[in-house]
């Protein structure tokens, strides 16, 4: 989606952690997004200080974190947001945060079931055009494979392939009236630099934003 009349597109960007994400991740994924120059990010170190007044004004919250606990008025305010229309990317250890809430994994589509150590493998995309993403082709990444339990019919546009093992690695689904998308990457720095990672959250974002190319 590019900007219209040289508007940039509102986006909150929740991002905080240590080990998950670091804070040099945190700053690229910001570089990232900004480099686009589709993007008016809104920065935040919590959903608990995302009110639901800053996210109407947003068209899409990316989502970039390990925490623990969630509020149920913040759990309740996303919950909202993205049924009614907002846009929802997700990264990493996003599927990993607030185990206890069970409606936020149903947001998501999925949570985190496990990971082996970081390594190198191959992440292949589904062979259907899906008119979503651009990065068409087979490309390796050194990340922290995560393993999720799907909870949610999700489109599964990208796989992880570790010794012939397919993992959902990047999916996408429809939330009531909004748009999800999650990313497994964003364990280490060198896989936010892949470009194909970086083009593939522009796209989701795009994506969720209600956006095309």
């Amino acid at each position: 989606m590019a900007p219209v009349g040289g508007c940039l597109t509102p986006v909150c960007l929740v991002t905080d952690g240590l080990v998950h994400p670091s804070l040099p991740a945190r700053f690229l994924l910001r570089r990232i997004l900004t480099a686009a120059r589709r993007f008016d990010l809104r920065s935040f170190s919590t959903l608990e200080k995302v009110t639901p007044d800053l996210l109407r004004s947003c068209r899409a919250l990316v989502l970039y974190v390990h925490h623990k606990t969630i509020s149920a008025g913040a759990l309740d305010a996303l919950i909202h947001y993205v049924r009614h229309g907002g846009g929802l990317l997700a990264l990493h250890s996003a599927a990993a945060s607030f185990k206890q809430e069970p409606r936020y994994h149903e947001l998501l589509g999925g949570v985190f079931d496990g990971h082996g150590a970081v390594g190198r493998f191959t992440v292949i995309p589904d062979l259907a055009e899906d008119g979503v993403f651009r990065v068409r082709g087979p490309f390796s990444l050194t990340d922290e494979r995560y393993l999720h339990r799907m909870l949610a019919p999700v489109r599964v546009h990208y796989s992880s392939l570790l010794d012939g093992k397919p993992e959902p690695f990047v999916w996408t689904h429809l939330y009531g009236a909004g748009r999800v998308c999650y990313c497994a990457a964003g364990h280490t720095l060198a896989a936010l630099r892949s470009p194909e990672i970086s083009r593939i959250l522009l796209d989701g974002l795009t994506w969720a934003c209600g956006g095309d190319f």
